[in-house]
């Protein structure tokens, strides 16, 4: 099996992959990077197969215990833009600013048709439009947690606000927590929205990937469809041309 990595902004997220796709799943807070690693069955890993946003020295470090963690045999290699495959191109997008997790998210939806966007929902929210297999461009924005730390943390009488105080009709909240909840998704899907209304490509496709994916999925406009392991799905692609 192939141990794929997802190292984002907030958690390490793994999966043992074959063929077949995804067998086993976890994710690691960095502060616990060794003792997370330490837990995956490493008998059963021929390759680690890296895609990190995360600072280079965590990046680094999870690399070193990979190796140490492996077989002799076992190879670690980490995503890098400059070979991408030939039939995806980021055009006039320098692949020196842009994120690789975006870049991957890419390649695991190619195939959805010739035109297609991309909503990552995550820490940050990113929506990348590609055409022909050359990237378009694309928005990002604060994701649900973000926008719920910061209103939580610059505005002292609005107090903690929770995801339970979620409806989905999304209705004009009650009270403040539920009033903040309910504004910052409907920000958060009215931006998908004018974005995909507005795209100057006609898409065949809306891939929707991330934490908070199924339920923005279900507030965007047909074609849409969550898929939750997108990100490794690029991964092997990448690497193993799946």
């Amino acid at each position: 099996m192939h141990l794929l990595i997802d190292f984002g902004n907030s958690f390490l997220k793994w999966c043992l992959w074959t063929e077949g796709g995804v067998e086993d799943r976890g994710h690691i807070n960095p502060l616990a990077l060794e003792s997370g690693l330490r837990s995956i069955d490493w008998s059963v890993v021929e390759s680690v197969l890296i895609c990190s946003v995360a600072d280079d020295e965590l990046t680094h470090a999870v690399s070193v215990y990979c190796d140490s963690l492996s077989s002799p045999e076992c190879s670690v290699r980490q995503v890098d833009l400059t070979g991408l495959p030939p039939w995806f191109s980021l055009g006039t997008t320098s692949r020196e600013q842009i994120g690789k997790d975006r870049v991957v998210a890419m390649l695991g939806a190619f195939g959805c048709g010739k035109n297609y966007c991309v909503i990552d929902a995550g820490t940050a929210c990113t929506i990348d439009f590609v055409s022909d297999g050359e990237h378009q461009g694309g928005y990002i924005a604060p994701g649900l947690s973000l926008a719920r730390n910061s209103l939580s943390l610059k505005t002292a009488r609005i107090g903690e606000v929770a995801d339970r105080l979620y409806s989905a009709k999304l209705e004009p909240g009650r009270n403040t927590q539920q009033a903040v909840e309910h504004g910052i998704r409907m920000s958060l899907v009215a931006m998908c929205q004018s974005a995909l209304i507005n795209s100057h490509i006609p898409l065949n496709a809306v891939v929707v990937t991330g934490g908070d994916s199924e339920w923005l999925a279900g507030h965007l406009p047909d074609p849409v469809v969550a898929r939750p392991n997108l990100v490794f799905e690029g991964i092997a692609r990448f690497f193993l041309g799946l």
